[in-house]
């Protein structure tokens, strides 16, 4: 199939690098192509077109998404057009009339900027659908009446994800002279579902570790980072400024946790010292941060959502049924110090080993609908 890159930022020569990184079949012991088939044993579709429109590929978490997502779809022979939305509100909405008026076959969405109902209505009126990933819509369930075009949401556990940050800085502080453990929280962007599931997280934590240990935690202040880096340095520096008595600092994201440490070190504290941090994503100079010993604890792994949702659309589109649970909540994969060199013996340069022959149904009927949970343990 003649292959169209289509991407609007991401070069090819970026692309083409990291493609060689990524664990992929690409033929059985007897050197021929593994074969695609639809459910009732007829050939697999050779003409499938999706588009997937992401928030902003300056961002390294948005970048690995796309790539693994790219390189499922040239495992699986479809052509994937991706949008960037660079951070805006107008572009996405132009990105979802362009994307479902070009006679895609299915549409991968990230329901930022309060666009999931726009753009299920616009894929709807033309027949497109659509899986949504990383950030779900609070009012809309996958399949729900009226929605039969949405097909499923594949995203993190952001609660959990949250919660589990929460306890490992909670953990990895000593009281001050007062008894008390100081804590400052860098929000993401206010009102979005990942926000607030996080920050979720973090109060379960707070109050399993204050109401039920018996741990005198304060929270000194939060700001709101918006999940980008320059951001986060300005609030975190202002936060201690006023608070210099924060010894942790729990950051909603990749780029909060980087922009925290950046702050951390231009206010002329020692971070893992003075200061400890507590980040998600999984972001590479954030993972070696964690070897380091300058952050804490990262959690994340979700950039896989983008080859789930590939692959589940592919497999949907060739008769395949969709999942029995088709919110999916990806499991987080927690990294502190000692964990970095054995997560990075698997996760090889940040892409997972995913075996789309394996875990497609188009090639592997006995695969399970629901997307594989990787890890490095």
């Amino acid at each position: 199939m003649k292959r169209k890159w289509l991407s609007l930022i991401l070069c090819l020569a970026m692309v083409a690098a990291m493609l060689g990184n990524f664990t992929m079949v690409s033929a059985d012991e007897g050197g021929e192509a593994p074969v695609q088939l639809q459910a009732d044993g007829s050939p697999a579709r050779d003409d499938l077109h999706f588009a997937i429109i992401l928030p902003s590929l300056g961002h390294e978490f948005w970048k690995n998404c796309l790539t693994l997502a790219q390189q499922t779809a040239d495992a699986e022979g479809i052509e994937l057009t991706a949008y960037n939305c660079e951070d805006s509100s107008d572009k996405c909405a132009e990105y979802i009339e362009t994307a479902c008026n070009s006679g895609i076959d299915g549409l991968i969405f990230v329901a930022y900027f309060d666009m999931g109902p726009k753009c299920l209505a616009t894929a709807k009126e033309v027949g497109v659908p659509v899986i949504i990933i990383d950030a779900y819509i609070p009012s809309i369930a996958p399949g729900e009446e009226g929605y039969d075009n949405y097909l499923a949401f594949i995203g993190p556990s952001d609660e959990e994800s949250g919660y589990q940050m929460a306890c490992a800085l909670f953990d990895g502080l000593e009281p001050n002279e007062d008894g008390e453990k100081v804590v400052g929280v860098v929000n993401g962007t206010a009102g979005s579902t990942v926000a607030v599931d996080r920050r979720a997280g973090f109060e379960r934590a707070y109050k399993e570790y204050t109401e039920e240990k018996g741990d005198n935690i304060r929270i000194a202040g939060e700001v709101t980072g918006d999940f980008v880096r320059d951001k986060s340095q300005e609030v975190t520096e202002s936060l201690l400024q006023g608070n210099p008595d924060i010894k942790g600092i729990w950051a909603a994201n990749g780029g909060t946790g980087t922009g925290v440490l950046a702050a951390v070190r231009s206010m002329g504290y020692t971070p893992g010292e003075d200061i400890k941090i507590v980040c998600m994503d999984l972001n590479e100079e954030n993972v070696n941060s964690v070897k380091a010993g300058d952050i804490l604890f990262d959690v994340g792994g979700h950039w896989l959502q983008g080859a789930f949702a590939t692959t589940m659309l592919c497999d949907y589109l060739n008769g395949f049924d969709l999942p029995e649970n088709r919110n999916v909540k990806l499991e987080p994969i927690p990294v502190f110090q000692d964990d970095v060199d054995a997560f990075l013996s698997v996760f090889v340069d940040f892409l997972p080993p995913y075996d789309v022959h394996e875990y497609s149904r188009t090639f592997n009927p006995d695969a399970a609908p629901e997307p594989p949970v990787l890890t490095y343990k």
